[in-house]
């Protein structure tokens, strides 16, 4: 990755301070009490480098069903557009459906690429494959940790996606001065929050945000629906953030629904789309007059934008005594569509993008074509590693709800075993049946896991964000996971657990025996989170993950051998013994325990732990027959996490 591309602000760049007026006389307050003035440019020193993004005849296609059994057709998105934005405001806006969200993803390199043509180009050069990683791009959805400061999600972000050469003051220092360019100042140092933790405010929330992207100082920021959910008054703060930073020269580029005035009055340039076409690229000052010349007036106190998606839904002055219950609405887009093209609007369009396109295909001729430097990772993966497994630890430490939870449990759990099964004796009638405690502990810590589907499903919309955007590589935010949640996770709670029923249902005493017990606790609680691990990154819904998740609990608790007799099961299927977790544990619990057991009736013995082995087809004669149990189930582990892997790499990361 190469500085320039990403026009990197210098250390002795002075950003606006809160409450600085330095762009001319009319000024506007932001929620804070920060000015903002958005009729001038500026002239300070410390402006930022925007880039021009062009797009040259882009028509993109996705495959659909009509019906659930119906065939699958190809359906246009996107038909013969070509537009050009440069540093400033530039705004997308279309009615639901328009079209304006995936331009703004193919024009950010977030689309998958098939069903697209065309030729996208930014300074007039090709963009590198990965051009995603250079850019800003901001979600509809909130993608910072809540459990995070502002500052924190800020120092993260920095540490990952700014270069090695930029060292440890710099980066504060640009952490430092995008708070204060955004006015995040007062909260800081306050939690974002989460359901959990009260925290910032939306418009702060928000602003986070676009903070964690204008922390590369990218070329390009693009923002997909910026006001969404916002207040209007919240919503309007945002856009004069926006307008601040295009004042500074940085080039913003944003899809947006139903603006109101205020807001639409900050656009440079507006760009609107009707069913996947273009109707008007100009500025915003003058497409209230190109409507005009097409015959569309605006009515008094009406609102501009308002206006616009009226004209292109064809509900433009209707008259309420004598509406007409349907109007054609192909034919009203189209015909705005051919109105466009012919207009001197699209000459003066064409006459920007034209040039550009043909310089380009003149260097393709002369293979002079000079493509954008690859984007790399800034960081190396044990870098990665580290960071991602420190904001984890900080997620569990501040976010303990659901460990406390979970720890709950276990002990109320434990001791109603305990108390159950206090203190087993050997005797005939009950010594070998109440050793059935092994089936009701492997069970608490298996169906005790389910809470590990949460850790994708919870935070797989940021993690797509941030894998997009460059902060990491999927091995590293993978192995930091399993090293600071999953592992520790299950260790913890498991050893609390073994410890209080070791001792009081009074177990075989012995040290290597105990170690054996918690070895195969352990074992089975981490082998059944490796499956709710799977199912995690593979379904994006809680209750389905659950339900899938428990299915096969439950199968496996049918092959354990303490439901149904192993022997008793047709022999081609007995090998699903070897996949169940709770034919496996507990059979390493049954060794362990009753390997060398001799139960009497007072003085006479009327039965052996090796019968009982026996009768339920677990082989004991060697050491290997006990480990191999506990061997696989840490195999089983390994591979249902390795799976979860592939999945994760699989992700579908475009839109």
């Amino acid at each position: 990755m190469q500085e320039g591309h990403f026009s990197f602000l210098p250390k002795q760049e002075r950003l606006l301070n809160p409450g600085e007026d330095s762009y001319g006389s009319m000024t506007t307050k932001m929620n804070g009490g920060h000015t903002v003035d958005v009729e001038r440019q500026s002239s300070k020193s410390g402006d930022v480098k925007g880039s021009t993004i062009s797009a040259h005849d882009v028509h993109y296609s996705v495959m659909v069903r009509d019906k659930p059994c119906g065939d699958r057709r190809r359906k246009d998105i996107l038909k013969n557009i070509d537009c050009i934005f440069k540093p400033g405001m530039n705004a997308i806006l279309g009615p639901t459906g328009s079209g304006k969200s995936s331009l703004l993803d193919i024009l950010a390199g977030r689309k998958d690429p098939a069903g697209l043509q065309g030729t996208i180009l930014i300074d007039g050069a090709p963009p590198p494959d990965n051009f995603k990683c250079m850019v800003g791009y901001v979600v509809q959805d909130d993608v910072v940790m809540g459990t995070l400061t502002v500052r924190e999600n800020f120092a993260f972000s920095a540490a990952l996606r700014l270069p090695g050469s930029i060292s440890d003051n710099e980066r504060k220092e640009r952490v430092d001065n995008v708070i204060s360019e955004l006015g995040l100042t007062e909260c800081a140092d306050t939690k974002v929050g989460t359901e959990f933790i009260r925290g910032v405010s939306g418009g702060e929330r928000k602003r986070t945000n676009i903070g964690m992207e204008l922390i590369i100082s990218p070329p390009v920021l693009f923002l997909d629906e910026p006001t969404t959910g916002l207040d209007a008054n919240t919503a309007n703060s945002v856009m004069l953030l926006l307008r601040r930073l295009a004042l500074r020269g940085r080039t913003i580029i944003f899809s947006i629904h139903q603006p109101r005035y205020s807001i639409y009055r900050l656009f440079d340039t507006l760009m609107m789309l009707s069913l996947g076409e273009t109707v008007y690229h100009g500025t915003s000052k003058e497409a209230l007059d190109y409507f005009k010349t097409i015959g569309y007036e605006i009515e008094e106190h009406n609102n501009p934008p308002d206006f616009f998606l009226d004209v292109i839904s064809g509900d433009v002055n209707v008259d309420v005594e004598t509406i007409h219950p349907k109007h054609d609405q192909e034919q009203i887009h189209e015909t705005l569509v051919k109105q466009f093209k012919t207009s001197q609007w699209n000459k003066r369009l064409m006459t920007e993008v034209t040039p550009i396109k043909e310089q380009y295909d003149e260097n393709v001729r002369n293979q002079a074509v000079v493509r954008m430097a690859s984007v790399k990772y800034q960081t190396s993966f044990f870098r990665q590693f580290v960071l991602v497994s420190g904001r984890t630890i900080k997620n569990l430490i501040r976010n303990p709800q659901t460990s406390i939870m979970q720890l709950f449990v276990i002990l109320v759990f434990a001791c109603i075993v305990g108390g159950i099964y206090w203190q087993l004796d050997k005797d005939c009638e009950s010594g070998i049946q109440n050793r059935g405690a092994f089936f009701f502990i492997v069970m608490n810590q298996v169906f005790g896991n389910l809470s590990a589907v949460e850790l994708f499903i919870k935070e797989r919309a940021i993690f797509i964000h941030e894998n997009v955007s460059g902060f990491y590589r999927v091995s590293a935010y993978f192995i930091a996971k399993i090293c600071c949640d999953v592992l520790p996770m299950r260790l913890f709670p498991v050893t609390i657990f073994s410890v209080i029923t070791f001792f009081m249902i009074g177990f075989e005493m012995s040290v290597e025996k105990y170690f054996i017990y918690l070895l195969a606790l352990f074992g089975s609680s981490i082998s059944a989170s490796g499956l709710a691990f799977f199912f995690s990154a593979t379904v994006q819904i809680f209750a389905i993950a659950n339900l899938c998740i428990a299915l096969c609990y439950v199968f496996m608790m049918v092959f354990s051998g303490f439901l149904l007799n192993i022997q008793s099961i047709a022999e081609w299927l007995r090998w699903i013994q070897w996949v169940s977790i709770f034919r496996l544990a507990i059979s390493a619990l049954a060794i362990n325990e009753l390997k060398g057991q001799v139960y009497t009736n007072g003085t006479i013995t009327c039965g052996t732990g090796e019968a009982y082995l026996d009768a339920q087809a677990i082989a004991y004669d060697t050491d290997f027959d006990l480990w191999k149990n506990i061997m696989a189930m840490f195999i089983i582990a390994v591979v249902f996490m390795g799976l979860a892997y592939v999945q994760l790499r699989r992700l579908k990361k475009m839109k």
